[in-house]
């Protein structure tokens, strides 16, 4: 029995909405999300049938071959407070070794379990576990040195709720990143945060979590902070004014690579309490910052990326604090955004 005209008519426009809908979907699903979709499976499927040190064998000829087709930039001097010589950052050593640690951000959720988690020694983790327990918030300031980008992953298998804080926004996060998102230990917290989401940082902090902001990078304020009579660098001062807004502890953190999936994270003392307080003394908190994160450098200048270089200036250090931007006066005064003083880049 034919159904009557009314009824075609009205499953018609129901058909076009149910095959536009379809459309739009196949139409965002891109050639790039399914290949991270599979690269993303098969690295998870791996990882729960092999050992890491297998998994890293199996996975170092991929990660050499990626290497092998970037350009080896020129060496730089390092600057004089760290060191003599030169060195020469991303060279195809370097990219090998950021691909195969990347492989770890595939299964952050294990990384808590023994086989991996012996791979990744704490040092100073105490005082920042001693914060917590006292349910105070703690900000942990970085510099894009060594695996930072896994530094989160590891402060998540020691059962430390964390997140980072980054430029940019959050349409623009990577089809793989947004996979990554899926599995994280704590997925009722959201693991990175931007600059339009402040708000949900200060309830974030608010409930006694830990941030994790690089401080060594090209932030719209910056304090220039002396370290001795010749030298002084330009650090962003995003992270010291959270923490003064929010009661925080402010810790400096560094995270190294031993080579073949070993690391270690090292944590400063944190900043006094009194320098960020009342009004803050963000020349002493950053000095203070720079103390405890220069012998890191030091030890290991092959580990720092051109991000360091470019903060370290040379010339007279300024005598009281002086907070500049990297874009002029006129071009701040447009800027709209409440959160730019903030947000490390």
């Amino acid at each position: 029995m034919r159904k009557p005209l009314s009824t075609c008519a009205k499953t018609l426009p129901d058909l076009r909405v149910v095959v536009y809908s379809w459309a739009r979907m196949a139409h965002s699903i891109s050639k790039v999300g399914v290949v991270s979709y599979l690269r993303f499976k098969s690295i998870r499927v791996l990882e729960r049938t092999c050992r890491p040190q297998t998994l890293y064998r199996l996975l170092a000829p991929v990660a050499s071959l990626r290497a092998a087709f970037k350009k080896c930039p020129a060496a730089r001097p390092l600057p004089a407070i760290i060191g003599t010589g030169s060195v020469i950052p991303g060279t195809n050593r370097c990219w090998r070794n950021y691909y195969l640690n990347c492989t770890l951000s595939r299964f952050p959720e294990r990384l808590a379990a023994p086989e991996w988690f012996n791979r990744c020694s704490f040092s100073g983790l105490e005082e920042l576990n001693a914060v917590r327990r006292r349910g105070q918030p703690a900000v942990i300031a970085v510099f894009h040195f060594g695996p930072t980008y896994l530094l989160r992953f590891w402060l998540q298998a020691a059962g430390i709720r964390a997140a980072t804080l980054v430029a940019g926004e959050a349409n623009e996060r990577s089809c793989m990143q947004r996979l990554q998102d899926r599995v994280t230990l704590f997925p009722e917290s959201p693991p990175v945060f931007y600059p339009l989401q402040l708000r949900s940082v200060f309830e974030f902090l608010a409930a006694g979590n830990v941030l994790v902001i690089a401080v060594d990078c090209d932030a719209p304020d910056c304090v220039e902070v002396p370290i001795d009579p010749h030298h002084n660098f330009r650090l962003a001062s995003g992270a010291m004014r959270l923490a003064a807004q929010q009661g925080a502890r402010l810790f400096p953190c560094s995270i190294i690579d031993e080579g073949q999936w070993r690391f270690r994270v090292e944590f400063g003392h944190p900043v006094p309490e009194d320098l960020l307080s009342g009004t803050p003394d963000f020349t002493s908190a950053g000095k203070h910052l720079l103390d405890e994160m220069l012998p890191c450098l030091r030890a290991h200048p092959e580990q720092c990326t051109p991000k360091i270089f470019e903060s370290f200036r040379t010339g007279t250090p300024p005598q009281s604090l002086r907070v500049f931007s990297s874009v002029s006066r006129q071009n701040r005064e447009k800027e709209t955004r409440p959160n730019n003083n903030l947000v490390s880049r």
